[in-house]
């Protein structure tokens, strides 16, 4: 039931992703305003993020994921009955929280339905919802605008929320899973940002750069080299992650946290290499299998690692805290793009930008490796071997 609800959240979300700025703009708002108001999703997300994972460990998990569908709802189908600048902005900032709040909690109340033993394989299967969702939802919204108007695909976006709500309504947090006492007392520090996952932080916000340079860049670097159909390349990134995702779970769950991070780390290093060095399509989609393969790899065994190092009682802060990194560095990743690519001309520019990746994504490999071969480390989480 988690793993449907996280489907309905994803589509929702995936649908209005690509028509958002368009919109905005057709209904008289400059370019430069419309991107104010779909970045502040991501602003007003991480600033909620450490709330919610305090509120994940105190408050129950699935009357969470109701108010968080309710918000998600309500900031979608503002959009379709609204043109007025100020109250879009404050739909964008609902929507925002609603998706901060929703992403972490449905970690935590996952958590307590997987085995410890299958730990990594139950976080891969999560993740399927947004890998599906970016890969389809998209081309669904797009279509949906094409046919009939902007406005009806946020309301189908919006009822997507709103059918996860009805599910939510028939599933209790007691009784089922593991029965873990709320935190109580007061809130401390380690409560909104807990330490020990911030480790895993810096190496998720590694992969979340390289995805939001990606996703800004690999167009346009496409037209550099005058290669058309490039958005296969997305296609085949999101099937690959499918297939890949629960595979290095039930390997991280059988042989330990290292055999899948550490050469999916070298792998996605490697793509990135690769990528500004060729110039043909199927080339850029082999790269594009190879990043994959890396990311499907290591990133659900290093959010599973997150929860198990700090504790399943503090799974919300640990999933939020994991989550910080992507929030800061899918936003910052771009940026930093920007001013390489305008700096350097042509597809020198691309090709510096790409060659950092892979070297951003060696130095998480090595502080990685430095990590988890601590004897402490050996000692205490006997499940992840060295």
């Amino acid at each position: 039931m988690v793993l449907t609800i996280n489907f309905l959240n994803a589509f929702s979300f995936y649908m209005i992703s690509n028509i958002l700025s368009s919109y905005l703009v057709e209904i008289g708002i400059g370019i430069a305003l419309a991107g104010f108001v779909v970045g502040l999703f991501s602003i007003t997300s991480l600033f909620c993020r450490p709330f919610s994972g305090l509120m994940s460990d105190r408050v129950n998990n699935v009357t969470l994921l109701k108010w968080s569908n309710i918000l998600l709802g309500t900031g979608i189908l503002g959009f379709a009955v609204t043109t007025d600048l100020s109250l879009l902005i404050l739909f964008r900032i609902i929507n925002g929280i609603g998706f901060a709040i929703g992403g972490t909690v449905q970690i935590s109340l996952a958590s307590k339905y997987i085995p410890p033993s299958r730990m990594g394989e139950g976080i891969g299967y999560l993740g399927l919802g947004m890998v599906v969702g970016s890969a389809v939802a998209p081309g669904i919204g797009l279509a949906i605008s094409d046919l009939m108007g902007m406005k009806p695909a946020f309301v189908l976006a919006a009822a997507l929320a709103a059918i996860a709500f009805l599910i939510l309504c028939g599933f209790r947090e007691e009784g089922c899973g593991k029965s873990l006492p709320k935190q109580k007392g007061k809130i401390r520090p380690g409560d909104l940002i807990t330490p020990k996952a911030l480790p895993f932080t810096v190496m998720a916000g590694s992969y979340s750069l390289i995805n939001g340079i990606i996703a800004s860049y690999l167009v346009l670097y496409a037209q550099e080299l005058g290669i058309g159909q490039i958005s296969a390349y997305f296609t085949v990134c999101a099937a690959v992650l499918f297939l890949m995702r629960p595979v290095s779970g039930k390997l991280m769950d059988k042989k330990g946290i290292r055999l899948p991070v550490i050469p999916g780390m070298i792998l996605t290093a490697s793509s990135m290499f690769l990528l500004g060095r060729i110039s043909t399509l199927p080339l850029i989609l082999l790269t594009g299998i190879i990043r994959s393969l890396g990311q499907g790899a290591a990133q659900p065994s290093l959010q599973a690692g997150c929860i198990q190092k700090v504790g399943l009682e503090q799974s919300g802060v640990a999933t939020s805290t994991y989550y910080l990194g992507g929030d800061i560095c899918q936003g910052l990743g771009p940026m930093a793009g920007g001013l390489i690519v305008g700096q350097l001309a042509g597809l020198a520019g691309y090709r510096v930008l790409f060659d950092l990746c892979g070297i951003i994504m060696l130095c998480a490999l090595i502080f990685f490796c430095f990590y988890t071969g601590e004897k402490r480390w050996r000692k205490t989480n006997s499940s992840w071997r060295g």
